[in-house]
């Protein structure tokens, strides 16, 4: 599996995307429940999930070196923990877990069906198997992925089809960016200044700067925060979406 883990750090264009998805997915974290959050990068998410739920939560990566960041960062709380595993085999008993938690991670590794089945087979009857991935009609529109770390994209078809093989019942969205949805003369301005500051050469301007400008036209920051997105389940939405975001039920 390829590597391109979020760091832990806010100042960065994806982070508030990144967030956003862990707090879509706590709003399906029952107070007793059990959860994985394989691919957990710096663990940060793992340890938002561990804040919803008096259970054990796991947050576990393929990386050695990441699992000891995520131990030295987040060494509580004591249900909380982080373990070094291969999405794939994991070596959990089946039907453990009541949430499976795994954010951009099947669109980096060829073994992506055999991942998806390991993940319905240690989630329990009932049990909720929550994902996120690429677009790729928007990423690689030209259908060649070009991202390295990606071994293969998915367009909504693709993924639907892929999903509807393993998962009992899929309610599909799209993670849609709107902080300028409304439509007002500050919002037009924002947009259009946020633009030319992602420009190539203009973006190298300080990001402390960036803010100032931008926290006076629209009085938030330059890159998004977690209350710049929201889920649409209308398809022509979604196909417009970056990122795919998927809650998946084993019901049988």
């Amino acid at each position: 599996m390829s590597s391109e883990r979020q760091e832990h750090n806010e100042k960065n264009p994806w982070w508030g995307e990144h967030i956003h998805r862990y707090q879509e997915a706590i709003i399906y974290a029952k107070p007793n429940d059990t959860i994985l959050d394989i691919a957990c990068g710096n663990g940060f998410g793992s340890f938002l999930l561990s804040q919803h739920t008096t259970k054990n939560v796991i947050g576990a990566d393929l990386s050695p070196e990441t699992i000891a960041y995520c131990k030295q960062t987040f060494p509580s709380p004591s249900h909380l923990s982080f373990q070094q595993l291969d999405g794939t085999k994991t070596g959990i008993p089946d039907n453990y877990f009541d949430m499976v938690v795994s954010f951009e991670t099947i669109e980096h590794t060829t073994q992506y069906k055999e991942m998806l089945r390991e993940f319905y087979r240690i989630t329990k009857k009932g049990g909720t198997v929550i994902i996120s991935t690429p677009n790729k009609a928007i990423q690689s529109p030209d259908g060649i992925v070009r991202n390295p770390f990606h071994t293969q994209e998915f367009t909504y078809f693709e993924l639907y089809e892929l999903l509807r093989e393993v998962f009992d019942d899929i309610a599909f969205y799209g993670q849609q960016y709107n902080r300028y949805a409304k439509k007002n003369t500050q919002n037009t301005i924002g947009k259009l200044v946020e633009t030319m500051l992602y420009k190539r050469g203009i973006r190298k301007m300080p990001i402390a700067i960036q803010d100032q400008i931008m926290k006076s036209i629209i009085g938030k920051p330059m890159y998004p925060m977690p209350s710049d997105y929201c889920l649409t389940m209308n398809k022509e939405e979604i196909l417009k979406c970056k990122t795919f975001f998927i809650i998946c039920k084993k019901n049988a």
